[in-house]
């Protein structure tokens, strides 16, 4: 054990170093290539001088990709970046995406109560309740966390991608939640809520956990921080037609973005096929669907088994998203008197609410530190401890590994046939059980809020 402890600041290390190299190399790597983060600085620049045409097609000569499909928000944050020479935003950029990732792993530890120092991160600190508990050792935390998400760290990296970026506001939000400062807790929900829509399934797992106080601070600031544009559009416009032109890139959003993509409820041809989609409509879609790509590399075309009527492909990976979303409202229901638990039902209804969406690629797997993060905290015994670090591996040898191979070899068809998702399903199998059967000793009382505000803390399985 003694040994296990002293290797693993080192190993973690080792791995944060690699990522920050890849980060010092990413500017000359994005300059290269079209990547996303080439549409990012086209909508920022777009952003900057007034929010004009901000959905309309790319007419930048370095981005291939494709429309700008975010909320306007990210584009207002994005948009001060442009100021500088594209090098050197791109440069910014890239030590952002590394800074923010480390971010996220700290702040995913203060959410599950692990004391946020280099000590802590690595498991040699210990895990402390809400309440200031007597300290007890924790099992080593960020060093599976980051082998379970490496994958997914290299791909928002090499794609210059945010999603690290929503799980910072998404597990910052939680902690200040946690600590008591709801409108602070909410005012950085709403934040993820606007960088991508799919956070706004947050609102019914508080309303399910009684946190009554802290959905409405998440939904009064959905609707504060929809003023973030007017920064820029009123400036360029005027204060009235600066208004207008907010109003219109909501109008736009939902035109142009949102709605065609809802309609059409298809996985196919939708953000391109750099890796096979993971999403669960995707799988089905390659299963049973009609006549749809597989990989970029493979020649053959669905179905894998059989046509089946298209309400089925349209709407069944969306189905089976709301299966799992709803079990993570039981969840939010059943245990929100327990810290972790309470994180967890927030995790796990993000990500059902993202494997359901048409759209679910490797980087999207950042969304699993919420989720493994507080299974992580309470693995104390030997077995749970086994089991979550089992399920760290896992996610690395399914979700990334095949993804070497783009050459139409046997680790393509690895991702076609859906592994990466049924190991992100198992995931979410395995933490759902690990907090419904059971409660969590020392996973600590809910925080010290109005009781209006917090659930009932007593058992809620009686």
């Amino acid at each position: 054990m003694d040994f296990k402890r002293k290797l693993s600041p080192w190993l973690l290390a080792c791995g944060w170093a690699v990522l920050l190299g890849l980060a010092a190399y990413l500017p000359s790597f994005w300059s290269a290539r079209s990547m996303d983060v080439a549409v990012y600085w086209e909508a920022g620049t777009r952003m900057r001088v007034g929010a004009v045409d901000l959905y309309a097609e790319p007419t930048d000569p370095e981005n291939d990709i494709g429309l700008y499909i975010y909320p306007p928000f990210f584009a207002a944050l994005m948009a001060p970046l442009t100021w500088l020479p594209r090098g050197w935003g791109y440069a910014a950029w890239a030590m952002l995406q590394w800074l923010i990732a480390v971010g996220a792993f700290v702040v995913t530890g203060r959410m599950v109560g692990l004391r946020a120092s280099l000590r802590g991160m690595t498991g040699l600190g210990s895990l402390t309740s809400a309440a200031g508990a007597e300290d007890r050792k924790g099992a080593p935390f960020a060093l599976p966390l980051l082998v379970a998400v490496f994958g997914a760290t290299w791909t928002n990296f090499s794609e210059g991608q945010v999603n690290f970026l929503l799980v910072l506001f998404v597990a910052a939000g939680l902690w200040q939640l946690e600590s008591g400062r709801t409108i602070r807790g909410g005012l950085l929900l709403a934040a993820a809520a606007h960088l991508k829509v799919i956070p706004i399934v947050l609102l019914l797992v508080l309303l399910a956990q009684r946190r009554f106080k802290a959905a409405a601070a998440m939904f009064v600031g959905c609707g504060a921080l929809w003023l973030v544009p007017l920064v820029w559009t009123v400036p360029a416009h005027g204060v009235v037609d600066g208004v207008g032109r907010n109003i219109e890139l909501t109008r736009e959003y939902a035109d142009s973005i949102v709605s065609p993509r809802v309609k059409s409820q298809s996985p196919d041809d939708v953000g391109g096929v750099r890796a096979p989609n993971n999403s669960l409509g995707a799988v089905v879609n390659r299963y049973v669907g009609n006549d749809q790509r597989l990989a970029t590399s493979l020649k053959q075309r669905s179905p894998l088994l059989f046509p089946a009527p298209e309400p089925l492909r349209k709407w069944g990976g969306f189905g089976l998203g709301c299966l799992l979303f709803a079990a993570a409202l039981l969840l939010a229901w059943r245990r929100r008197g327990q810290r972790n638990a309470r994180n967890a039902a927030a995790g796990l209804a993000l990500l059902a609410a993202a494997l359901g969406n048409l759209l679910f690629w490797p980087h999207h797997l950042a969304l699993l530190l919420l989720v493994l993060g507080p299974l992580l905290a309470v693995a104390e015994d030997t077995r749970l401890r086994r089991i979550a670090w089992g399920l760290c591996v896992a996610v690395l040898a399914l979700c990334f590994v095949p993804m070497i191979d783009n050459e139409g070899g046997w680790l393509v068809w690895v991702q076609v046939l859906g592994a990466p998702t049924l190991c992100v399903l198992a995931v979410f199998t395995v933490v759902w059980i690990t907090f419904m059967r059971r409660g969590i000793a020392g996973d600590g009382p809910a925080p010290i809020l109005p009781p209006d505000d917090e659930a009932d803390t007593r058992n809620s399985a009686a």
